[in-house]
């Protein structure tokens, strides 16, 4: 399958996950009968939230290699070195919080705000001669990666 069929195919998931989304949401509020609090607690609003993070991060690993900015796993680099060859990661970990008492959805603007600055980032290394071959954004707490075999078994 061609990176953009598996563009393609992603964007048609995420699109999917929106509408599902918004039906729990439109359900979810027809059924608490304009209780904010019984809406937001109910646990199929953060099940269709998940799954939409999960459809746009497939999206999103989708779209890199279609821009050129990933290199597929076993694939030789540009200088024809493999992956493990002179490649490390990076990571930067922010915790944000809204300030006095704000939304939580404001929260959705600073993830936004943090794709955004990696997309820059991920520009600007390859701007500078370097070759991204991952990237991601993520929220929630950093899987980091483990020197053992438990740790490396538990991110799988």
């Amino acid at each position: 399958m061609t990176n953009a069929a598996v563009l393609s195919s992603a964007m048609r998931e995420l699109h999917a996950a929106v509408d599902a989304w918004h039906a729990v949401v439109e359900g979810v509020a027809a059924e608490s009968e304009d209780d904010a609090t019984e809406a937001l607690a109910d646990p199929r609003l953060e099940a269709a939230q998940d799954a939409f993070y999960e459809k746009l991060a497939a999206f999103e690993s989708a779209t890199l290699p279609v821009l050129g900015l990933v290199a597929l796993e076993g694939e030789a680099t540009a200088d024809g070195l493999e992956l493990d060859d002179a490649v490390d990661d990076f990571s930067i970990h922010l915790v944000v919080r809204v300030p006095g008492d704000g939304p939580r959805q404001r929260l959705e603007e600073a993830m936004d705000l943090v794709a955004e600055a990696g997309t820059d980032v991920g520009a600007r290394l390859t701007a500078a001669g370097f070759q991204v071959l991952e990237m991601a954004t993520t929220r929630g707490e950093m899987a980091l990666r483990g020197d053992d075999e438990d740790d490396e078994e538990d991110l799988r």
